[in-house]
């Protein structure tokens, strides 16, 4: 369901809520892998939420309604990180978790455990990179939305994460992993 961005700035309710719906399970999860802590994720969608809503009428209509909700998310969480950091952080030292959450058995346990430790081997900005276009299915546009970077670094981040994942026979596995993920099996 497309969002409208008039009935937004018109405060209509159901519209606000079919926002909040479609985006905060997806916010959640992106929040998650940044800040690790429940509290101020859920804390900082609230707040994402609330500032557009005040702001609803100064804001122009952003072209990735996803992606502008998670380049604020991720602009808030970093933030928040800074202040509760004892040293200065810049937007690439925040720790971006990418791990495979799947119940399966032991064999296919070990595959999804040695896929993990080839995802641990690429830097924060790279699995944030690849979870966003693997996982989330944004494209690399949206990707460059939300991490303030261009499109060009996106495509750069993504081809150098891929080319040191194939140095590792693992690759494959990863592969396999995110045809299952995309096709739903």
């Amino acid at each position: 369901m497309q969002i409208s961005w008039n009935k937004l700035k018109e405060c209509d309710e159901l519209e606000w809520k079919n926002l909040f719906r479609q985006h905060a399970e997806f916010l959640y999860a992106y929040g998650m892998k940044l800040a690790h802590d429940e509290d101020l994720v859920k804390d900082s969608i609230q707040e994402l939420f609330i500032t557009i809503y005040e702001k609803r009428n100064s804001l122009s209509e952003p072209t990735y309604m996803r992606a502008y909700l998670c380049s604020g998310l991720r602009n808030r969480l970093i933030n928040a990180l800074k202040k509760d950091s004892p040293v200065s952080l810049d937007d690439t030292d925040y720790a971006f978790t990418l791990s495979i959450d799947d119940g399966s058995a032991d064999e296919e346990e070990k595959q999804y455990r040695k896929v993990q430790n080839l995802l641990n081997k690429l830097t924060n900005r790279q699995r944030e990179v690849i979870y966003l276009k693997y996982f989330k299915g944004l494209s690399n546009e949206e990707i460059a939305y939300t991490l303030s970077i261009n499109k060009q670094s996106v495509a750069n981040l993504l081809s150098e994460a891929i080319r040191q994942m194939k140095k590792d026979i693992t690759f494959i596995f990863f592969l396999l992993l995110v045809l299952r993920r995309f096709l739903g099996l």
